[in-house]
């Protein structure tokens, strides 16, 4: 499931409303690679389940 960076903030915050997790920081992954994402023209689009296990793999 694709979604922008936005929506996939919208998500996480919808999900745990208290998250530290930030729009830059979800665009920071995707350019750094640790979550898997996909350019579209100017857009990045976010694998929302690699972004699901990378977060959760964090909190281990």
């Amino acid at each position: 499931m694709l979604r922008s960076i936005k929506k996939a903030y919208d998500i996480i915050k919808e999900q745990d409303n208290e998250t530290s997790i930030t729009v830059h920081t979800i665009r920071i992954w995707c350019k750094e690679g640790k979550v898997k994402s996909l350019n579209a023209g100017t857009k990045i689009l976010v694998d929302m389940d690699s972004l699901l296990d990378y977060i959760s793999m964090k909190n281990i």
